[in-house]
């Protein structure tokens, strides 16, 4: 890998060195902090910043500092991003905006402002202000960044940001302030999408025109991201710049000699041939694709993209054999070694491992190397690449996976005993799952080992994902969690594997940890997963593949049910047969829980209904949310507001006091696509897909 460029350098050592200095009081610094930003200023005016490093300038200027005025005005002045502006970026430049101690002075927000409005035509994603919009709003009350803070509104206004109460507030805004000119052309912009709108003499001031604050300084910006595309392209390895074969003329020569992999060489050739070397472009290549002749090493298809692709079309089982051949002589040198060089190896990994993602399997002789060095793996050096190219493993017997190499990675990974350890195997399974689903996918037969070997594979992550939930049970961890159960319903959504495979379920106990959840995300995937479940059961009844036993069915029914009538029933902890366990709640627990609900001095409340749409922790702001957008849309119908939560008892006695008119189905169906329209679909499609009448009366809204 070759070394940054220095000016990448400079700029990493002039930011670090400002970070620790904005730490320290201004009278106890040892060195000038004026002299630090104006020689990091210089680098940003010629240079620009990368991503990263412009994030890093934005928590510094916005975060509780030690920076005089006059810096961090001159360093906002000097932030040209050479690229896209991410809205990871715009999010914290929005965050600091407003009052509190916590957040920086006026003067700078009023900067960062100006900013954006300069950086607007290259934001990764303009839309990130629109759906900010609401706290920019309401931030206009702020005197000293108004100005500022009126050019960025007038920016992102659409139609859809123009309500009744956003003019109401500005028309008082605009009052109060008399006719300030920045307001008053805010208003004549809400206007121009509302001609009709009455705003009397709000209008009739002195109104500010929203013209680019620097134009030189955009024009500036520009040069410096024309300038650093080109540079990009340049750093880009040769396949991306024209169709042509890979060359290292441009590296040291003590660098070319320490490369392992050989270049494309065609040293047969002769008047008539047609070599790889002479290939100019795609067409070229297309055209003369049939008389190319292979070049001497074709192990260079490891690093070289343009042999790829020939191989690809011109596939030959000689080929292969010819580079795994090579490929198994190096490893065996370097095994037997007395010193071997691990920069070689893990050089060689690394090419491999791009090799491997663009055909999707793993050479034999690197899996026969991996499978000769794990026993005496440290499970540090290389861990990345190594389980990288572990994920490519065969489809064969899991047990025996886990013999020859799973079972000893696993122990050097593991042993530290952290969490973090844990969390790294589970995602290693994931990645396996995933790139076996390719694998079934594009084989006209599954492998006979691949419903074992998958069956067992799920076992074990089953008992891992438990020990990783108990261990650390934060939303991250499960996110992975589910993350590896996403994949397998993937898997078993194949028609290929369905005939063949048992669906491994995830354990109750897993199932019922994701169900009470405090995160609405991690509900909402796991409804998405069962629904996905049952389509893969359903379509494996249709085909009368794989019989599943009854025990299994059942559990799965289980899990339905018991999703169900905690969210969309309001029957929590209830179930048919009197044996069974909702839950995997005993009887005595529910009883006691039950009279704990009760004693509680907060009638209606019962606990049937407490993980329901209404009352659920990570539900009841949504379903509360979508009942005022109803009470919203006919506020001059309605004498009366809901109080919340709904209840069935509430919404007839809300119709009688004269609220609102809609029934508890229609309210039901209504929180759920209300949260399908906010990107939550799981809990949606599992009702769909599960409850009959859901499903009809979201079918008959519909049509």
């Amino acid at each position: 890998m070759e070394p940054p460029p220095r000016r990448d350098a400079d700029m990493e050592e002039l930011i670090r060195d400002l970070e620790h200095a904005a730490k320290i009081p201004a009278k106890q610094r040892a060195l000038n902090i004026s002299t630090k930003v104006d020689r990091l200023c210089s680098k940003l005016f010629d240079d620009g910043l990368s991503d990263a490093s412009l994030e890093r300038l934005v928590d510094l200027i916005a975060l509780p500092n030690e920076l005089d005025q006059a810096s961090v005005s001159n360093l906002v002045k000097n932030l040209y991003p050479a690229a896209k502006v991410s809205s990871q970026i715009v999010v914290k430049i929005v965050g600091c905006l407003g009052h509190g101690r916590a957040k920086p002075a006026y003067s700078s927000q009023a900067a960062f402002l100006k900013w954006l409005v300069m950086v607007y035509h290259v934001l990764e994603a303009p839309k990130i202000l629109s759906q900010l919009y609401p706290v920019l709003f309401n931030l206009l009350d702020t005197s000293i960044i108004r100005a500022s803070l009126c050019h960025v509104l007038s920016l992102v206004t659409r139609r859809r940001h123009v309500r009744p109460y956003r003019i109401q507030q500005l028309m008082e805004l605009t009052r109060q302030s008399g006719n300030e000119p920045q307001l008053v052309g805010l208003m004549r912009v809400f206007k121009d999408y509302y001609p009709d709108v009455i705003v009397g003499d709000v209008i009739a001031g002195r109104a500010s025109v929203f013209t680019h604050p620097n134009p030189e300084w955009s024009q500036h910006l520009d040069e410096i991201q024309a300038a650093h595309l080109q540079r990009t392209q340049e750093q880009q390895p040769q396949h991306h710049q024209s169709f042509r074969v890979t060359r290292t003329r441009n590296r040291s020569s003590r660098q070319t000699k320490s490369s392992v992999i050989p270049e494309v060489h065609t040293f047969s050739a002769n008047e008539s041939s047609v070599t790889l070397e002479e290939i100019e472009d795609v067409h070229d290549f297309v055209r003369r694709l049939e008389k190319i002749e292979p070049p001497n090493q074709l192990v260079a298809v490891i690093r070289d993209p343009l042999l790829q692709k020939f191989m690809q079309l011109r596939s030959s089982e000689a080929y292969q054999k010819r580079v795994d051949r090579w490929l198994l002589a190096f490893f065996e040198d370097q095994l037997q070694a007395v010193a071997p060089s691990e920069a070689k190896i893990l050089g060689m990994l690394n090419g491999i491992l791009e090799y491997t993602r663009y055909t999707k399997a793993l050479p034999p002789s690197c899996f026969a190397y991996l499978t000769s060095m794990i026993p005496t793996w440290d499970g540090i050096v290389g861990r990345e690449v190594i389980l990288d190219l572990l994920t490519y493993s065969p489809i064969i017997p899991f047990p025996d996976l886990q013999a020859q190499v799973f079972q000893a990675m696993e122990e050097a990974v593991l042993e530290d005993g952290s969490a973090e350890s844990k969390l790294t195997i589970l995602k290693f399974y994931s990645s396996l799952i995933t790139n076996w689903t390719v694998s079934l996918e594009s084989s006209s037969q599954p492998p006979p080992a691949a419903a074992a070997a998958i069956t067992s594979l799920v076992t074990h992550a089953n008992a891992l994902s438990m020990v990783l939930i108990h261990d650390s049970p934060t939303v991250s961890t499960l996110s992975a969690v589910l993350s590896f159960y996403e994949n397998i319903g993937t898997l078993i959504s194949l028609h290929s594997i369905i005939n063949t495979i048992r669906i491994p379920l995830p354990p109750p106990e897993l199932t019922y940890l994701l169900l009470f959840t405090s995160s609405l995300n991690t509900l909402s995937r796991l409804c998405g997963l069962l629904s996905a479940y049952k389509t893969a059961f359903e379509n494996a009844r249709q085909k009368n593949s794989h019989q599943h036993p009854p025990s299994l069915v059942n559990t799965f029914n289980g899990y339905l049910m018991h999703v169900c009538n905690c969210i969309s029933t309001s029957r929590a902890f209830s179930g048919k047969d009197p044996a069974s366990r909702p839950c995997l709640q005993e009887p005595d627990t529910v009883a006691y829980l039950e009279a704990y609900v009760k004693s509680l001095e907060r009638p209606p409340l019962t606990l049937s209904a407490l993980f329901s749409l209404s009352f659920s922790p990570v539900l009841c702001l949504i379903s509360i949310s979508y009942l005022r957008e109803l009470e919203d849309a006919k506020e001059s119908e309605i004498t009366t507001r809901h109080a919340g939560p709904v209840t069935m008892a509430s919404l007839k006695q809300l119709e009688r006091e004269g609220g609102v008119d809609v029934s508890w189905p229609t309210y039901r169906l209504g929180v759920l696509m209300y949260l399908e329209r906010r990107g939550v679909k799981g809990a949606g499609n599992l009702m769909y897909n599960t409850m009959k009448v859901v499903r009809s009366a979201r079918e008959g809204m519909v049509l």
